[in-house]
């Protein structure tokens, strides 16, 4: 009888942090990032590395990927991604790649800054989420568009 109360304690305690943690990841990704909490995101979600371009290497056209965040070793794939989690909300991020070095990005939510290559949304339970966005080559006055859908669906 001890032994279940314990296992029930400790399934409400873990229970209890993931759903804070769901609740933080909402309040954090209501604003955009600054350049130091980026670099912090990325430390803690190393999935943010992932694909980025070497130096010598070439440009393609631009183009956007996306990830839901879960506890899992989450990839980054492009134009569509998709995930399923006990928490209610999480974030979905959103990265564009092979911008040009001189670039501005437009998205089309104004929660993203322009002068990141990388967006973090909230996004919930049953939620889609197609984000979009003109990528600006200031070095030429050139652009391109591209987007990218993130869904997050519920293990119940």
């Amino acid at each position: 009888m001890h032994l279940i109360t314990k296992n029930k304690l400790a399934f409400i305690a873990i229970t209890a942090v993931f759903g804070f943690a769901g609740m933080a990841n909402l309040a954090i990704a209501e604003q955009p990032l600054t350049p130091e909490e980026y670099e912090q995101a990325a430390l803690a979600l190393p999935e943010l590395d992932e694909g980025i371009q070497k130096p010598g290497q070439t440009r393609a056209a631009a183009s956007m990927k996306c990830f839901v965040d879960t506890p899992a070793f989450d990839l980054f794939t492009t134009g569509y991604c998709h995930s399923s989690g006990n928490p209610r909300t999480t974030t979905a991020v959103f990265r564009i790649d092979n911008e040009p070095a001189n670039f501005t990005i437009l998205w089309s939510d104004s929660r993203c800054s322009s002068s990141s290559d990388t967006c973090f949304l909230p996004i919930r339970h049953f939620q889609q989420i197609t984000l979009s966005a003109t990528v600006l080559n200031n070095a030429n006055n050139t652009f391109s568009t591209t987007s990218a859908t993130a869904h997050y669906e519920s293990f119940d």
